[in-house]
């Protein structure tokens, strides 16, 4: 078939106007394109590349008024380098799937996780958040490109989805079935019942979770699948800590998310250290260690001096219109101090240019 001939042929089809016959040469050039390739899709992969394709065709493929006289129009050349190009994308996300059917080596720095091949998928295609509800109720808003592997309904003794990309989870608690998000780089999210931020970052293959309320438990899957690690490949995290998987390093890092907030209940502070005691975050001739003390049981993150010497200055101001860093740095300014975080902790030291 000649390239203008093609061109009518695949206006015709965007249009809806294709012959029984027609339509078969269309969609034998577009199952070449994957069967060449000796894929084993799924039917969610196959229907999420079909319409990815069709959707940059017929966004750059001007269809005739179905309303008015048919005619077709030819497509320009520019035109059919955008269609060439649609060929393309399809081409690279059928490159992609490859990668991810074969099987993972050591050297390579991105271990795509293996979703089980009865579940169903959901991609977000969109520039905006999705929101998608499990069947056991957990919420999941999918940030755009990423896709959630799931089952029609959990039936084992685990509640288990896989994830390619970024999301928040807020997963309903259910304590006699663990709920385990199985991510790239063999890493392993599992919770009883909490919310919490997945970000996979595909530039540095760096994968962060970061949680927002309750407990989880990251590790590294071994090559036996096992659930059990050694304290070097898990992480334990609570409220206001989150963990980085550092893909060139192979290793889980330890942190603090960037913006940590106060626990729902937090201890009443001594007396000697807050003057209102309605108020955790008002001092008056404080010392420090009772200050850090207030930090610390408010965001549920250990806060303390590097020295007693620092541990036993005093701290008069209110804190109570500002998030934690923000009142870090105005009793280091007070004090003549210094902080630094230290993988989940925070240390109060003298400061050096002083």
């Amino acid at each position: 078939m000649s390239q203008s001939n093609f061109d009518h042929l695949l206006q015709k089809y965007l249009a809806g106007e294709c012959t029984e016959e027609e339509e078969k040469l269309i969609l034998e050039w577009y199952n070449k394109l994957i069967t060449n390739s000796d894929l084993h899709l799924s039917n969610a992969e196959r229907s999420l590349i079909e319409a990815r394709l069709w959707n940059t065709i017929t966004t750059n493929v001007q269809v005739p008024n179905t309303t008015q006289t048919a005619k077709v129009i030819s497509i320009t050349p520019r035109t059919w380098i955008r269609v060439a190009a649609a060929a393309a994308v399809l081409a690279i996300i059928a490159s992609a799937i490859v990668l991810y059917r074969q099987p993972v080596h050591k050297n390579n720095r991105l271990a795509l996780v293996q979703p089980r091949a009865s579940y169903d998928s959901l991609a977000n295609t969109t520039n905006a958040e999705q929101k998608f509800q499990l069947a056991d109720s957990s919420l999941i808003t999918l940030q755009p490109g990423a896709t959630i592997y799931y089952p029609t309904a959990f039936t084992g003794a685990t509640r288990e989805v896989y994830l390619h990309g970024s999301a928040f989870f807020n997963v309903h608690h259910n304590p006699q079935k663990h709920f385990k998000v199985h991510l790239n780089n063999e890493l392993t999210t599992e919770v009883l019942g909490t919310s919490f931020n997945i970000t996979q970052n595909s530039t540095n293959w760096n994968t962060e979770v970061a949680v927002v309320t309750g407990k989880v438990l990251v590790y590294k899957r071994t090559e036996e699948e096992s659930t059990v690690a050694d304290s070097t490949n898990q992480v334990v995290l609570t409220r206001n800590k989150k963990v980085t998987f550092n893909a060139e390093r192979n290793q889980l890092i330890a942190g603090i998310v960037d913006n940590p907030l106060p626990l729902p209940k937090t201890k009443p502070l001594n007396s000697t250290a807050n003057t209102n005691s309605n108020d955790q975050f008002v001092f008056e001739e404080a010392e420090m260690q009772q200050v850090l003390q207030a930090l610390s049981d408010a965001y549920g993150i250990l806060i303390t001096s590097e020295n007693a010497a620092i541990a036993g200055l005093h701290f008069t101001g209110d804190l109570s219109s500002h998030n934690l860093f923000v009142q870090l740095e105005i009793i280091c300014k007070s004090t003549q101090t210094t902080y630094e975080i230290n993988g989940s902790q925070i240390i109060l030291k003298r400061n050096q240019d002083q």
